[in-house]
């Protein structure tokens, strides 16, 4: 999870033919009811694609204690990769389950990568937040069912910034404090970095306007580059240690610098609106073991699983009953549940569309004035 946005970057500048697709409305369109094996076989294999250490080694034990399956995981480095492997195998990948950024399974749908799932033998479906169902990738979750997510927003040291930042226009107008002396960091990618200047002005980010991008180079170039001092989506253990004292961050890793450094520390999520960016589980075509796959996802529908989730990788799962199975004194709760009380428009889910080929340009004229 803590690699989304810069391989959402990555991706975007290696297959821009993926990007001109579009995230339309290719997946809104429910697939016939699929008819799958129901038996799950003891003794037979769960072959998962994932990032890396994002599911509860506990949980996958006790799975396979109480079906005698085998499971499997496979890391991938990047999204890139992830999403290459499902187009270009066309069903001999040799997974049965894959976890998946959302705005990237359109696309995957549109290449008849995907298979639908059966959503009867989901029922823990029902029990998710509406933050991470329904959106523009897959409006009726036929192919994609939320496993985790999270949005962006500011880390301040309070010691130093007195004023707490509320909005994003805030955060950027903060970067000309004395106090901050350069101190400060934004996320290595143009989905949140470039999209936040949208967002703190009312302009969607998804405009094809070039002008549009070109009042964003020219907002930043005034008001942020001088005193930045690095593009750097995980900026923990920089902010942490004290080297930064004002930067943007995705929730998990504010989450943690949080936990790891001064008392003073402080985190918002952008205002008025900002990004949200949820991994799913895909069933990719040439699945050999669905009836396992669905019964591993329904397995982490369950709440007290769902909240063995979130202690181990930190991010919210989605499952709103989790939250009465997690420890009273788990750090920083209202990180981890970024969305509770906030109106579900403020998010704007981060796709990839015509749009992120203009802001990717955007962001590397931005990155070749802050290297000179």
């Amino acid at each position: 999870m803590k690699y989304r946005l810069a391989a959402l970057l990555a991706a975007a500048l290696a297959m821009g033919g993926l990007a001109a697709c579009g995230s339309g409305d290719d997946s809104a369109v429910s697939a016939p009811a699929p008819s799958y094996p129901t038996a799950v076989e003891k003794g037979s294999t769960l072959t998962i694609y994932s990032w890396a250490d994002y599911i509860s080694p506990a949980n996958i034990t006790a799975f396979e204690k109480a079906t005698g399956v085998k499971v499997k995981v496979d890391a991938y480095a990047s999204a890139e990769e992830a999403v290459a492997k499902l187009r270009l195998t066309q069903g001999t990948s040799g997974y049965d389950l894959v976890v998946m950024d959302g705005s990237y399974v359109p696309q995957l749908v549109k290449g008849n990568a995907l298979l639908p799932w059966d959503k009867s033998r989901l029922p823990g479906v029902a029990g998710l937040s509406h933050t991470f169902t329904g959106k523009s990738w897959d409006p009726t979750n036929t192919y994609a069912i939320p496993k985790s997510g999270g949005s962006t927003g500011y880390v301040w040291d309070s010691s130093i910034i007195k004023t707490p930042p509320a909005s994003w226009n805030d955060f950027y107008d903060a970067f000309a404090d004395p106090g901050v002396k350069g101190r400060t960091s934004v996320i290595d990618g143009a989905p949140s970095f470039v999209g936040s200047y949208f967002w703190g002005h009312g302009i969607s980010d998804q405009t094809t306007q070039p002008a549009d991008y070109e009042a964003a180079q020219q907002y930043y170039e005034s008001k942020v580059m001088q005193h930045l001092k690095e593009f750097n989506s995980y900026p923990r253990a920089d902010i942490a240690s004290g080297d930064i004292v004002l930067a943007q961050a995705f929730t998990g890793d504010a989450r943690g610098a949080l936990m790891d450094g001064p008392k003073t520390l402080r985190f918002a999520l952008g205002s008025p609106k900002t990004d949200l960016y949820v991994d799913h589980w895909v069933l990719p075509k040439g699945s050999k073991n669905t009836a396992a796959a669905h019964a591993f996802v329904e397995f982490l529908l369950k709440p007290e699983n769902a909240a063995k989730e979130t202690e181990f990788h930190g991010y919210y799962t989605g499952v709103q009953a989790s939250r009465t199975y997690l420890p009273d004194n788990l750090p920083y709760k209202e990180i981890v549940f970024f969305d509770e009380g906030v109106p579900a428009d403020r998010f704007e889910p981060a796709e990839v569309t015509p749009a992120r080929k203009l802001a990717v340009s955007t962001f590397q004229r931005l990155k070749a004035v802050g290297s000179r």
